[in-house]
C-alpha cells in the first residue's frame, strides 16, 4: 500500500457527516507533517470510543506488547486519549479538531512535529475547516465569572461559582494554552503578550495530561493563583460547557483563542457561551477612565455622554447588552465600583448540558438538522 493510500484510508475513516477533512491546499501538508504513513495505517480502524489494550490488540490483530508501546507513544504525541480510572484504562482516538489544534500543544514545547504543523493548521482552520461547527447548538466553553466581580454571589448555581467548582476536584494540573502555543510556533504570528501556562485540567483529564507529558500536577492553591494571575492579565475564564464534572478551565484571550478568533475573523455569531450574569452600571460612580472598555473582550462597553455622570468628562460607561458574556474581566479592575455583574432575569437564565455526552449529542443533533435544511434548500 502506498503512503497516499494509507493517508486516504485514514481520512476516510475519521471523516463523518458532521466533521470531516475539508478540501484545502493546506490539508495534506498539515496531515503529512504531523502523522506519518505508518501512524495513519495504525490509526485507521482505531477505536473512536474507549477500548482496553486487549480489545485494541484484537481489533488491530497485533501483539499486545507492540500495541501497548504504540498506543502509549501516540498518547504522548496527543493523538490518543487514555482514560485513567480505578476500573481500568481505556483508549480512544481524539477528534481531528483536538489532534491538530489542541492536545499536542499542551506541553508548550518548541519541537517537531508541532512546529511544522502549527502554520499549516492555522491556515487550514481559517480555510473552511472550522466553519463546520457553526451550526452546533453549543460552544465547548462557557464563560464563568471571575471571583469577586458578582454583586450577589449567593445566587450562584454550583457550576457557576468558580471557587466551588475548584473545591470539587481532587487532582489539579496546568498545561500551556494550546492556542497561544500554536500561534507562537507559527512565524506568521507574533508571540502573545499573555501568560501561556494557564490551561487548567482536572481529575481524569488531568491525570492523562501528567502521565503523558502534556502538563504538570499543581495544588489547589496554585490553581487559584493561576486564575488570579489570569484575571489580572484580562483573560476570560472559560469552563467546559457541562454542569457535571467539567474537567477544563481555559483562560482565553481575544487575540489567539480559537473561540474569539472565529468570532472576530470568521463571522461566527458568538465566541464562548455567556454566563448568567451581565454588567450593571452605576453612571454616577464612573470616572470615565476607559479601562473597562479596553479590557472587554467583546466590545460590549463604550464611553458615552451621560447626564448622570459626575466626572469632568461628563461621560459614563454604557453596555451593549447583547454582546456581554458576563465574564467579569471589566469589573475586576474597576476601582470606582461603577460596574458589577448582576444576575440576569429568570427568563434569560440558561443552563449547560448536564454532561459532556449530552453536550456532544445536542451539538450533533443541531448539526444534522442544519445539514437537512441545507439539503432541502438545494
Amino acid at each position: 500500500m502506498t503512503d497516499q493510500e494509507k493517508y486516504q484510508n485514514f481520512i476516510d475513516y475519521v471523516n463523518n457527516p458532521i466533521i470531516k477533512f475539508t478540501d484545502s491546499e493546506h490539508m495534506m501538508p498539515m496531515i503529512r507533517e504531523f502523522i506519518t504513513p505508518e501512524e495513519a495505517a495504525f490509526l485507521t480502524g482505531f477505536p473512536l470510543g474507549g477500548k482496553t489494550l486487549e480489545e485494541i490488540a484484537e481489533i488491530k490483530q497485533m501483539d499486545m506488547e507492540e500495541v501497548t508501546k504504540e498506543v502509549k507513544r501516540l498518547c504522548a504525541k496527543g493523538i490518543i486519549y487514555e482514560s485513567i480510572r480505578e476500573s481500568g484504562r481505556r483508549y480512544k482516538m481524539w477528534s481531528t479538531i483536538e489532534i491538530f489544534s489542541r492536545i499536542p500543544y499542551w506541553n508548550g514545547k518548541d519541537e517537531e512535529p508541532n512546529k511544522s504543523t502549527a502554520a499549516h493548521f492555522n491556515k487550514y482552520w481559517a480555510d473552511g475547516f472550522i466553519d463546520q461547527v457553526k451550526s452546533m447548538k453549543h460552544t465547548e466553553l462557557r464563560s464563568i465569572p471571575i471571583q469577586q466581580t458578582v454583586e450577589m454571589p449567593t445566587g450562584f448555581m454550583p457550576f457557576e461559582d468558580i471557587v466551588q467548582v475548584i473545591d470539587n476536584y481532587d487532582y489539579y494540573t496546568v498545561s500551556a494554552c494550546p492556542c497561544r502555543a500554536r500561534h507562537r510556533l507559527d512565524p506568521d504570528f507574533e508571540d502573545s503578550k499573555y501568560p501561556e501556562e494557564v490551561c487548567l485540567h482536572f481529575n481524569e483529564l488531568g491525570r492523562y495530561c501528567v502521565e503523558n507529558g502534556h502538563g504538570r500536577e499543581i495544588t489547589k492553591e496554585e490553581t487559584l493563583e493561576i486564575l488570579k494571575r489570569s484575571a489580572e492579565a484580562g483573560l476570560v475564564h472559560g469552563i467546559a460547557n457541562a454542569e457535571e464534572d467539567p474537567e477544563t478551565i481555559c483562560n482565553c484571550d481575544l487575540e489567539y483563542c480559537n473561540y474569539f478568533r472565529r468570532y472576530y475573523h470568521l463571522d461566527f455569531d458568538r465566541s464562548i457561551e455567556p454566563s448568567n450574569y451581565k454588567v450593571k452600571v452605576t453612571e454616577e460612580a464612573c470616572k470615565a477612565c476607559g479601562l473597562c472598555v479596553k479590557r472587554c473582550p467583546m466590545d460590549a462597553l463604550q464611553l458615552k455622554v451621560s447626564a448622570k455622570a459626575t466626572n469632568k468628562f461628563r461621560k459614563a460607561v454604557a453596555l451593549e447588552e447583547k454582546f456581554c458574556i458576563g465574564c467579569g474581566v471589566c469589573v475586576y479592575k474597576c476601582k470606582s465600583g461603577a460596574i458589577i455583574l448582576e444576575r440576569k432575569p429568570e427568563a434569560e437564565i440558561t443552563r449547560s448540558p448536564r454532561t459532556e455526552k449530552e453536550l456532544i449529542r445536542e451539538n450533533v443533533m443541531s448539526a444534522f438538522a442544519a445539514l437537512e435544511q441545507q439539503k432541502e434548500k438545494n
